[in-house]
């Protein structure tokens, strides 16, 4: 320490604290504005939400998911044809169903024909 010479008075320069904010601001970059990348990149967040939702939503319906555990009991044979038909409001509609399912050639069975089925 007793190297170093002995600074009796520190100043700055002339006008140096009325240049620096000038000198600082010149010597930062200034950021460019890219408007069109905000909106860019909303319509591909939107598009991607959207693009998530409709095909993450369900395909199928109440009905089609209450046939489906129809049809579930069904194949357990927890139910039986006597019991499905049991429970339904019109059987014979359920019973002209099950046959045009299993013959598509035979039109439609209407209670008219059922008097000439003899």
């Amino acid at each position: 320490m007793q190297n170093l010479p002995k600074i009796n008075d520190l100043k700055s320069p002339e006008g140096y604290f009325e240049e620096l904010p000038d000198r600082i601001m010149s010597k930062i970059h200034k950021k460019e504005n890219y408007p069109w990348i905000k909106w860019a990149a909303s319509v591909v967040v939107v598009l991607g939400i959207g693009i998530w939702q409709f095909t993450n939503s369900p395909a199928t319906s109440d009905q089609v998911v209450l046939d489906q555990e129809i049809d579930l009991y069904i194949d357990s044979q927890y139910w039986t044809a006597e019991d499905i038909l049991s429970m339904s409001e019109n059987p014979d509609e359920i019973l002209n169903e099950i046959m045009l399912d299993e013959n598509p050639f035979i039109e439609d069975i209407s209670s008219d024909q059922e008097d000439i089925w003899f």
